[in-house]
């Protein structure tokens, strides 16, 4: 008798969580809109020289465009700078880059319920930057620096994992540039980590 009722009370809870989750997702807003920021990773290699990664940061706007079922689509407008240490023998000098940022982004999501989402999403990012790129002042007395691009555009590629409570979103990604900077140099590679919150 009593395991009847725990089952019955089981039941009712996980129908009510199901019609919850129903009116939620009838109700979905067909566009969203939020600010975020957060902190970049990048590696990249230079020829003749030792590098290692360091840290960068990013701010900006996106939106949400609820599509059918799970998809959505995000585009956004962020600035960002990002910075790559080339190692020396007296003084470690930055590559610095700074540009605009507008990635469109294609996700799905995985868990849909009234307060709690996660999400995958994947898609290009056209960079631009604001001014070209450069290294420290102090590495005039540099041997051999790598060269590095006079374009002002580049590609990524990005995908990730997200995360929505309530109204705050967390994103954990990874994108890969689709050319080189320059000849001595590789193709960047950035790990993401942006916090948000919807504004709309």
């Amino acid at each position: 008798m009593h395991e009847n009722r725990s089952n019955m009370k089981k039941f009712i809870f996980l129908t009510l969580l199901a019609l919850a989750g129903t009116s939620v997702m009838a109700q979905q807003k067909p566009l969203e809109l939020g600010i975020h920021g957060g902190w970049s990773y990048t590696k990249m290699y230079a020829d003749n020289h030792r590098t290692r990664t360091h840290w960068g940061y990013s701010a900006g706007i996106f939106g949400r465009v609820n599509l059918v079922k799970q998809l959505y689509l995000e585009p956004g407008l962020n600035y960002v700078h990002k910075e790559v240490i080339l190692e020396r023998s007296v003084n470690d000098t930055k590559l610095r880059a700074s540009s605009v940022e507008v990635p469109v982004l294609l996700g799905v999501k995985f868990l849909n319920f009234p307060l709690i989402k996660v999400r995958g999403f994947v898609g290009p990012v056209a960079s631009i930057l604001t001014k070209p790129i450069k290294y420290d002042d102090y590495v005039a007395d540099m041997n051999n620096p790598p060269e590095v691009t006079s374009s002002k555009s580049m590609f990524y590629a990005r995908a990730g994992l997200g995360v929505d409570v309530w109204q705050a979103t967390f994103d954990l990604s990874y994108e890969v540039g689709m050319k080189k900077f320059a000849p001595t140099l590789s193709v960047p590679q950035t790990f993401n980590i942006t916090l948000g919150i919807k504004i709309f």
